[in-house]
C-alpha cells in the first residue's frame, strides 16, 4: 500500500511538473507573441511613415506641374482655366504637405474619422478607384494584346498545315506531308 502511495505521489509530482513546464512554455510563446507583435507594428508605422513621405512629394511635384500649367494658361489669355488650375494646385498642395508631415498614426486616426463622418463618401471613392483600375487593366490588355499581335506578325507561329521550312498550305484543313511521306 506503501509503494502505491509513492507511485500515485511520483505521478503526481511529474504531473504538477509537466504542467509547470507546459506553463513556463505557453508564458514564453505568449511574451515571443508580443514582441513580434510590437515588432510588426513598428515597422508598419515606419512604412506607412515613409509612403506618406514619398505619396506627399510626389503630389507636391503635381501641384508644381499643374500651377506652371495654370500660368501659362493665364499668360495665353484663358483666365479662367488658369484659376482652375490655380485652386486644383492650392489643394494639391495642402495635401502633399499633410502627407509629408503627418505620422502613420495621425494619418490613420484621419482615415477612420473621415470613414465614420462620411461612409457613402468613402464607398464612392472606392468605387471609382475600382472602376479607374478596371479601365487602367482593360487598356493595358488591349496594349499586351496589341503587342502580341504585332510579334505574332513578325514571327509567325506555325499553323494548322505549315512545315518548318515555309512549305504547305498555311490555313488548309489538311496537314501537309513533309520528310520521307512527302511525294
Amino acid at each position: 500500500m506503501a509503494q502505491a502511495t509513492d507511485d500515485a505521489s511520483r505521478q503526481e509530482g511529474l504531473t504538477d511538473q509537466a504542467s509547470a513546464k507546459a506553463q513556463e512554455a505557453v508564458g514564453i510563446a505568449q511574451e515571443k507573441a508580443a514582441e513580434l507583435k510590437d515588432e510588426g507594428s513598428i515597422r508598419l508605422h515606419d512604412q506607412l511613415d515613409r509612403r506618406s513621405n514619398e505619396a506627399g512629394s510626389q503630389v507636391l511635384s503635381v501641384a508644381q506641374a499643374l500651377r506652371r500649367s495654370g500660368d501659362e494658361l493665364g499668360s495665353g489669355g484663358s483666365t479662367t482655366a488658369a484659376q482652375w488650375t490655380g485652386q486644383a494646385a492650392d489643394r494639391l498642395e495642402q495635401l502633399g504637405s499633410y502627407l509629408e508631415r503627418a505620422k502613420g498614426d495621425e494619418l490613420m486616426r484621419d482615415i477612420e474619422g473621415f470613414a465614420r463622418r462620411r461612409p457613402w463618401m468613402l464607398a464612392g471613392i472606392g468605387m471609382l478607384a475600382g472602376v479607374a483600375a478596371a479601365r487602367f487593366m482593360k487598356a493595358s490588355s488591349e496594349d499586351r494584346y496589341e503587342e502580341y499581335q504585332r510579334m505574332n506578325r513578325r514571327q509567325p507561329a506555325l499553323g494548322y498545315g505549315q512545315t518548318v521550312d515555309g512549305g504547305g498550305y498555311a490555313g488548309t484543313e489538311m496537314p501537309v506531308a513533309s520528310g520521307q511521306y512527302s511525294g
